[in-house]
């Protein structure tokens, strides 16, 4: 089975609608999208005339077979995660002053309010948002995917900072262990192609084929928005173990 694999589109939809009709030429049985549907933050995205979070969700609906939202989805939805080890969210989170908010989240958790504009998300689309799992797990002959948009305990992606060290995934390798997976995938991080993490082992690669051949193995993978020219979708074969990045 091959699997297409986007994530952090952040509004972008004409980069999404490229890559979207690329994956389709390239040929896939299932589409996963990562999350970070929406999160256009306005010190960073160019592409402020052409943003539309509703477009890239309705395509996405109607394309993608899973879907589990990031960070920004759950800070849209004003979606409280069920997995939130990483900070004790008060049940009133989003109905708090942003002058408290701040001094709750002492400079740990984002804040989107910041820099984050109006996705102009209609009624539906939060709904849907609200009812997205965190995190699905696929079963497939070879092992058992884990699809999240970040790594446990932070699946949400609402904790400042990336992880750079193997050692930082070893709670997530422990989470996917309980949930019977071999192979983990994660968005969040923009990288320019893509990381492997292993226990003992984390690298960086650029836009290329990869053969996975070490498990428990989680996978980051790069960006939809063209911010930082990084965009792109991975494509994985569950029967070769093969993972190809390829940039737009």
């Amino acid at each position: 089975m091959r699997i297409a694999i986007i994530s952090d589109i952040h509004e972008d939809i004409e980069n999404l609608r490229k890559i979207i009709g690329r994956i389709e030429k390239s040929g896939y049985d299932q589409m996963v999208c990562l999350g970070d549907i929406s999160g256009f933050s306005h010190p960073y995205y160019k592409y402020h005339k052409t943003r539309n979070a509703h477009e890239c969700l309705s395509l996405l609906r109607e394309k993608c077979d899973i879907i589990v939202p990031g960070n920004h989805d759950f800070h849209a939805a004003r979606r409280i995660p069920e997995h939130s080890a990483v900070f004790d969210f008060p049940s009133d989170w989003y109905e708090m002053d942003h002058r408290e908010r701040v001094r709750l989240a002492n400079g740990e958790i984002w804040l989107h309010e910041t820099d984050d504009l109006d996705p102009l998300y209609r009624a539906g689309d939060l709904e849907f948002l609200r009812s997205l799992p965190e995190y699905h797990i696929l079963n497939t002959p070879g092992g058992n995917i884990l699809f999240s948009h970040y790594a446990y305990p932070n699946l949400s992606g609402l904790k400042q900072g990336f992880y750079i060290q193997e050692k930082e995934f070893r709670s997530h390798f422990d989470f996917m262990e309980q949930k019977g997976c071999n192979t983990g995938f994660t968005g969040h991080a923009h990288v320019r192609g893509f990381y492997v993490v292993t226990p003992g082992h984390f690298r960086h690669y650029r836009y290329r084929r990869y053969q996975l051949d070490t498990f428990p193995v989680c996978i980051g993978v790069h960006p939809v928005t063209s911010h930082k020219k990084r965009s792109g979708f991975c494509i994985f074969d569950t029967d070769s173990f093969q993972l190809q990045a390829i940039k737009s």
